[in-house]
């Protein structure tokens, strides 16, 4: 009866969402462990039409607070998204459910070390291209995907956070040159508003606007505008002046803390395949 209900589960999803169902993609690390590396692990599904050696873009993506790579490696949206694109899904897990970046309430390992890990790995054992791979994450995660646009851009070729920031105390600079970032926050979020906010442990969410400025010290400000009614339409704006520069948006929705595949789908769409200029 429960494998029925999961069978019903995932049909009526992809019905309403037009998402593949997890078992329509390929499992290169076996779901009992997934591929390791020094101080962790991670999943990784290739779409439905790859072929065998053939060179793929791929997607790492780190989950929210109290989230796991199983989630994201059985999520069908996720899913969909990546066999849209044909690319790769990339997902660590984070140790303690969680990630260590700077401000975090989480210490449990060196983050940024365990990625460039997790990278090396992908590279090495499946034919992922290192110059087609997006960061991109929600909540504390989309908090680490900034950390990583901060510190290691140069593993990346664009970065696509949601609805998190960095935290306090906040990085005093960034490494140059900026990469592509486009970023997605709900003007109704509560748990990780634009502004930040202190949590009762005493850690403190950063705010979106400053973080953006410590980014690129040029970033322009914008003053949000959409009424908070719980509409996920996005409405993004250029931080930009310079139409030479790599992507730098925000894309604000009426919305709470939520994420959509198609956010992300659109961000790899803007940032990987249309126009800019990117990192050599």
């Amino acid at each position: 009866m429960v494998k029925r209900r999961r069978l019903l589960g995932l049909l009526i999803a992809t019905l309403l969402t037009g998402a593949v169902p997890p078992a329509a993609s390929r499992d290169l690390c076996p779901a009992e462990q997934g591929c390791k590396v020094a101080e962790g692990r991670y999943r990784l599904i290739v779409p439905p039409a790859y072929s065998e050696g053939a060179a793929l873009g791929a997607i790492i993506f780190f989950h929210g607070y109290q989230g796991s790579a199983e989630e994201t490696a059985s999520d069908p949206a996720l899913l969909a998204a990546a066999a849209r694109l044909g690319v790769a899904l990339v997902a660590p897990d984070g140790q303690g459910r969680t990630w260590s970046y700077p401000g975090s309430p989480g210490r449990y390992r060196d983050e940024f070390a365990f990625v460039a890990h997790v990278l090396d790995d992908v590279s090495a054992r499946f034919p992922v291209d290192p110059k087609r791979i997006m960061a991109s994450g929600f909540s504390q995660g989309g908090s680490m995907v900034w950390y990583l646009a901060c510190l290691m851009p140069e593993r990346f070729r664009a970065f696509a956070p949601i609805a998190g920031a960095f935290w306090e105390p906040l990085p005093s600079s960034c490494a140059h040159p900026r990469p592509p970032l486009i970023h997605v926050h709900g003007l109704a979020d509560a748990t990780v508003p634009l502004a930040g906010r202190r949590l009762p442990s005493g850690y403190e969410q950063g705010d979106t606007f400053e973080s953006f400025a410590i980014l690129d010290p040029a970033a322009r400000r914008i003053r949000p505008s959409i009424a908070a009614s719980g509409d996920r339409d996005l409405s993004c704006h250029s931080l930009t002046a310079n139409p030479q520069a790599p992507v730098l948006e925000l894309c604000l929705h009426a919305g709470g803390h939520v994420i959509e595949a198609a956010w992300i789908e659109r961000a790899w769409r803007h940032m990987m395949e249309d126009h800019v200029s990117v990192k050599p």
